[in-house]
């Protein structure tokens, strides 16, 4: 599935979007090693959607055994040709903000019985700080909570080859990458939930502000096609 993102100046992006449902068991992880790179080079460490208040995804997946996985894909040659080939700063800020609009627009039609892997820190809040940041030890909205999915351990890197025999690329020294890839995850206790929200997924899709051309539609068929992008990318 291609979708067009249309950002807040009005310029269009094509991204490539693929989902599978899972068994949430067939999530990789490492809870200790993958936290500590959380622990050792991440500013949003010891948010509320972050280590060390995060759950490990092993025992998440046993309350939640079923699922579905969800990424978006940016390639690099769609992005500005003034950026740095090693500046990913912008297809970082499109992905993160797609998938955390699809993921709170999911909670918020499934407000009860799920657990969202987010692809970054907890964005429930908005624009507020985190309370656990101000140093309080609840939080001030945790039907909007989300956890970051490395916050929980998970091995994103094997996931992704798993169960999509995707590589997930990294930038080194000034080289640009073929392209950027986010994934996010939604489970359920529920085995009939997954299958119903994938039947849902356009809907979804189409009601974000960020998807100004409805999925399949003929305007973003054209833009996908003048662009030169197909399934086989």
């Amino acid at each position: 599935m291609w979708i067009i993102y249309t950002d807040p100046q009005g310029q269009d992006y094509p991204l490539q979007i693929g989902y599978k449902l899972i068994s949430s068991s067939a999530i990789r992880h490492d809870y200790d090693r993958i936290t500590g790179y959380c622990r050792d080079g991440c500013p949003d460490y010891a948010s509320g959607g972050c280590p060390p208040y995060a759950p490990a995804v092993e025992g998440v997946a046993q309350k939640y055994p079923y699922g579905i996985l969800i990424y978006a894909k940016f390639l690099s040659h769609f992005k500005p040709a003034e950026l740095a080939p090693d500046d990913f700063s912008l297809q970082d800020v499109v992905l993160s903000s797609l998938l955390n609009q699809l993921g709170y627009a999911v909670l918020a039609r499934y407000p009860e019985g799920l657990f969202f892997l987010n692809c970054g820190h907890c964005q429930g809040c908005g624009t507020e700080t985190c309370s656990f940041k101000l140093g309080e030890e609840k939080c001030r909205k945790p039907e909007r909570r989300a956890y970051s999915i490395a916050a929980t351990g998970v091995d994103v890197t094997q996931t992704l080859k798993d169960i999509f025999d995707i590589t997930l690329q990294w930038i080194k020294g000034d080289q640009q990458t073929e392209y950027i890839i986010k994934v996010i995850g939604l489970l359920s206790s529920d085995p009939e939930w997954p299958p119903n929200l994938e039947k849902e997924l356009e809907s979804i899709f189409n009601s974000l502000d960020c998807v100004k051309y409805g999925v399949n539609s003929p305007e973003a068929r054209a833009l996908l096609s003048e662009k030169g992008c197909s399934d086989t990318l």
